[in-house]
């Protein structure tokens, strides 16, 4: 008969002994919103109304009509062109 493997949830002795330690108090303290701020100045929010959004065909083709309107206006500033 075979032998049956017991499972432990528990780490042995042996790799807990190989484990390195922490030392927690070098770390400092940890922020909280270290990239909000950097989040918030890239992001831009337009509120349509629901019937608009419904009118033009949902979300996605909203912002596929927004991305197509941006296409077609082109950029404001000149291109810099290279020397040759």
């Amino acid at each position: 008969m075979s032998k049956k493997a017991t499972r432990s949830d528990e780490p042995s002795k042996a790799s807990l002994a190989e484990m390195p330690e922490v030392d927690f108090s070098r770390m400092g303290k940890p922020s909280r919103g270290k990239y909000a701020e950097k989040a918030r100045r890239s992001l831009e929010v337009v509120v349509l109304d629901k019937k608009i959004v419904a009118a033009l065909g949902g979300p996605d083709r909203v912002a596929g009509i927004l991305r197509a309107l941006a296409d077609a206006l082109g950029d404001k500033k000149p291109r810099k062109s290279r020397a040759a």
